[in-house]
């Protein structure tokens, strides 16, 4: 009789134990409970189904001039922000300048092979790429009205680009560590000239992180192509970098 009551005490004390943690952890505050919700179209800020990237002239004739970087930095930006753009699943619009005409070589290959295969190249014989119409054809079928630029050089076809694209009505992002020219006076013009105009001059890690904007997104640390998702991406990517432009 008496072990009955000391297992029948034992298990009532494990009992409220039990009870009690589960108490605790029910009051544990929840980390995403006062995280505001946005409407991603509407949103005023940068979300993966408001922008498109827009990527133009990563090309050897041009990338090989680049004075202002760092080229290894320079790739290392680009690679980053394309695979931001696959991860929130952002459009990107890739665009080289005199391939078919035998001028130039295509999009060079450390850049190419992070863009989607069904992405389809659109080359050119205009320098400003708002001059072919199927640029612009592509990006107003995204049905998007925030541009993300970049390319080579600076001073050249980003900046056309840029300039008629913010005619056209579209809100246009500059980044300008993805942006390179053969000198650094090249490039701060034209960065000037392009935020006279109303661009918005910004970075690949700025971009991607207004994007990303919780760490409740569902890629925030997974992603079926890019390992580790947008966190992934910035020990990649950013962090080895720091200081470094």
């Amino acid at each position: 009789m008496k072990n009955t009551h000391t297992l029948s005490a034992l298990f009532m004390a494990w009992m409220m134990t039990l009870n009690m943690a589960i108490a605790q952890e029910t009051l544990k505050p929840n980390p995403a409970a006062n995280f505001v919700e946005k409407d991603a179209k509407k949103d005023n800020l940068l979300t993966s189904e408001n922008t498109v990237l827009l990527v133009i002239d990563w090309q050897q004739e041009m990338l090989g001039m680049v004075r202002n970087m760092e080229q290894d930095v320079l790739v290392n930006n680009i690679q980053a922000m394309i695979k931001t753009a696959t991860v929130f699943d952002i459009p990107v619009i890739e665009s080289t300048i005199g391939v078919n005409i035998g001028a130039n070589q295509p999009t060079v290959t450390p850049i190419k092979k992070w863009i989607l295969k069904e992405v389809e190249n659109i080359d050119r014989v205009s320098l400003n790429a708002w001059q072919n119409q199927a640029v612009v054809d592509a990006v107003k079928a995204t049905g998007r009205k925030k541009l993300l630029i970049t390319g080579l050089w600076t001073s050249g076809c980003p900046t056309y680009t840029a300039l008629d694209a913010m005619e056209a009505g579209y809100e246009v992002y500059i980044l300008t560590d993805l942006m390179g020219d053969a000198t650094t006076e090249a490039h701060n013009r034209a960065i000037d000239r392009m935020v006279q105009a109303g661009a918005i001059p910004f970075t690949w890690e700025g971009a991607g992180a207004e994007i990303l904007r919780a760490y409740t997104h569902p890629f925030a640390m997974t992603h079926e192509v890019i390992d580790g998702g947008f966190v992934g991406i910035m020990k990649e990517h950013f962090y080895p970098f720091a200081g470094k432009y």
